[in-house]
């Protein structure tokens, strides 16, 4: 009887750590996936694309519409979109992100410089949240003014480059 019992016992150990084993590489193997919501080429409706700003608004001269929303697990999240506009506009809505941030984090307007996004950039967004983020290289003419915290802390906040040479705004956001 005795030994009945110690060889269940035993049993019952081995498949409750197997089942731990299991609950942990399924676990694991989640959180090292991407989890990416994108737009499927260029939108030109602002209702698709207004929950990927930060403050839920887009302009309504807002066209051409590209957003990437993506996590990793504990590797990271990026927030990305893109629009055309009016270069008032994009100016307006670049400072309103700013404003809509919950801990006002303020901002510094740098004018007449190049877009911050290179190729290394994009490729890097492309490959680690597994997205299409080609769309964030401006063009090589590309000019205008950069958008960053004022107290240079760039985890949790938006940089926002305003092209104003092709009226486009560029938003990125990681942490």
């Amino acid at each position: 009887m005795l030994n009945t019992i110690w060889k269940w016992f035993f049993r019952f150990v081995i498949g409750a750590g197997l089942l731990y084993v299991a609950f942990i590489l399924l676990l694991t193997i989640n959180m090292t996936r991407p989890s990416v919501d994108e737009s499927d080429g260029f939108v030109d409706t602002t209702a698709q694309a207004i929950g990927y700003t930060i403050s839920h608004t887009l302009p309504d001269s807002a066209t051409r519409i590209r957003f990437l929303r993506a996590s990793v697990g504990m590797g990271g999240r990026l927030r990305m979109y893109r629009f055309e506009a009016p270069v008032v506009d994009l100016h307006a809505h670049a400072i309103s992100e700013f404003d809509a941030r919950w801990d006002r984090p303020g901002y510094k307007a740098t004018a007449n410089v190049r877009s911050p996004f290179d190729e290394h950039d994009v490729k890097r967004n492309s490959e680690f949240y597994n997205g299409n983020a080609d769309w964030m290289l401006p063009p090589p003419n590309a000019v205008g003014t950069l958008y960053e915290p004022a107290d240079g802390n760039w985890s949790h906040r938006p940089m926002i480059f305003v092209d104003e040479t092709n009226a486009v705004l560029y938003f990125q956001m990681t942490d």
